[in-house]
């Protein structure tokens, strides 16, 4: 079996290793499809190492050319972050109320939550009904207060829907039905 054209042009170039080289040496002695490839090989060989190299200056300047004069052509694009834009000042100035208005509605808003409020009233059966509105923290100190006066009124305390307590422990407060069915003392 003969070898194809990329064998013979790699022993031509040195690059079989020594156990193949002989044995193609060895097909070249008794085959002369192979000797006439191989002897063509070798004149195309030459004949590239001694042609003269083609001049490349002329092409590669029209080429060069060609792309100054194409990239003069384009506009300079530039990034969205470096271009400048113009913003008619009726829509400036809406941004900026806006932005303030967001602004003290959100410092209004913090102020509120942190500030309680406590409505006290005497009640129906003459017991003391008080509603809060106040933040857990501050609800903590009026149930500790209210619990250390010492006194036999009965003091319905209304927290609002909007506050969730979570159940933590043995509970303390009840529902109003609770205590009226058995006294917790």
């Amino acid at each position: 079996m003969c070898p194809d054209r990329e064998i013979l042009s790699a022993y031509l170039d040195g690059e079989v290793e020594p156990p193949w080289d002989r044995g193609i040496e060895e097909h070249l002695l008794g085959c002369e499809t192979c000797r006439l490839r191989l002897a063509r090989l070798e004149e195309t060989r030459r004949l590239l190492q001694t042609a003269p190299l083609p001049d490349v200056k002329a092409p590669m300047e029209r080429v060069r050319r060609a792309l100054l004069a194409q990239s003069m052509r384009r506009p300079l694009v530039l990034p969205v972050w470096r271009r400048s834009m113009t913003v008619p000042v009726p829509l400036a100035v809406g941004a900026v109320a806006l932005v303030l208005l967001l602004s003290a509605f959100l410092a209004v808003s913090l102020l509120r939550s942190n500030v309680g409020m406590v409505k006290i009233t005497k009640g129906p059966a003459g017991g003391t009904e008080i509603q809060i509105a106040a933040p857990i923290g501050n609800l903590e100190t009026l149930l500790k207060s209210v619990d250390t006066q010492e006194s036999t009124r009965e003091d319905v305390i209304k927290i609002p829907k909007s506050i969730r307590l979570l159940p933590i422990g043995e509970p303390r407060m009840g529902k109003a039905a609770d205590f009226l069915r058995k006294k917790p003392w």
